[in-house]
């Protein structure tokens, strides 16, 4: 596979669209502090050689992955043989449209969608303040908290096929459920997102970040790298009130420990490993399981 690499690296090491890091570790990269070494760590500044280099990449049969903030994913000890690509530069731009809508990039922080929908005066995003993810990856997955969803806002989604082709799809045209989207299983890149939100007043939208900050400083363990909700919730019940109920709270292997706080989060408590989370990940599923027969299906992405 290095070989295959160095062969679609030679044509844009010159680039200034794109920044590539070799062997990056992504523990570097995460907010578990967990993961081993990739290929290359590619940061792509323009959508236009975001094409160009995924169709490289594909005609050399060499394997890659997005990253946004590095929320949502634990990856492997070993690391993941391929190429991580992160959308920067102008995939992180924003620009409000008027009419209460928003174009943001899909490599927005969720902090910065938050503030820019503020000093519009534009509320609904408020729920996303702590958040560590990206707007790409949030929309992909349908992120959520506190009863609301990101997809409430999506008004059209500029996307690219495997094929490297662009083009927009509408809210009505996509399918979104819990922490899920028909954009997952199409494979498709999310390249911008038109949100469209409503007026509000600057102290009402300030208040409310206020008070979901209030929630997550309250409810999660934010003082630790984790990766959010470990698990998804199962129907008509909720991951961690399970396993809260099964005694796990505050177990340990290692330096991964189950949240004290919110027992669906497992904290890095230093220097703890992937193979220490998916120890505890995958013997808290078999416990629930057992007890309650109750699958816990996996709200996180492993990379391996």
């Amino acid at each position: 596979m290095q070989e295959k690499w160095k062969s679609i690296e030679k044509e844009y090491t010159d680039s200034p669209d794109l920044i590539i890091t070799p062997q990056a570790e992504m523990k570097f990269y995460t907010t578990w502090k967990i993961g081993g070494r990739v290929i290359a760590l590619v940061d792509v500044l323009k959508s236009t050689i975001l094409q160009s280099f995924l169709l490289k990449m594909k005609d050399f049969n060499c394997p890659w992955k997005i990253l946004g903030r590095g929320s949502n994913v634990l990856v492997h000890d070993h690391g993941f043989p391929g190429v991580v690509v992160r959308l920067t530069g102008e995939n992180a731009e924003m620009k409000y449209l008027g009419n209460h809508r928003i174009e943001s990039g899909a490599g927005v922080a969720l902090s910065h969608l938050v503030s820019f929908a503020l000093s519009h005066g534009l509320g609904g995003f408020e729920f996303l303040v702590g958040v560590p993810g990206t707007v790409g990856g949030a929309v992909r997955i349908n992120a959520g908290c506190f009863g609301q969803e990101i997809s409430h806002f999506i008004h059209e989604i500029l996307v690219m096929d495997t094929n490297g082709h662009i083009g927009w799809l509408k809210r009505e045209n996509i399918d979104f459920f819990y922490r899920g989207s028909s954009l997952e299983k199409e494979k498709v890149i999310i390249l911008k997102v038109i949100f469209s939100l409503f007026s509000e007043k600057p102290e009402c939208i300030r208040n409310n970040v206020r008070r979901y900050s209030l929630l997550r400083k309250q409810f999660q363990p934010v003082g630790w790298p984790s990766a959010g909700c470990v698990f998804k919730n199962p129907p008509g019940d909720y991951a961690a009130r399970i396993i809260e109920q099964m005694g796990f709270k505050g177990l340990r292997t290692g330096f991964a420990q189950i949240s004290e706080k919110h027992s669906n989060f497992i904290i890095n408590r230093g220097s703890a490993t992937a193979h220490d989370v998916m120890y505890l990940m995958d013997w808290i599923r078999k416990e629930v399981q057992r007890e309650r027969n109750i699958f816990l299906e996996n709200e996180i992405e492993v990379w391996q």
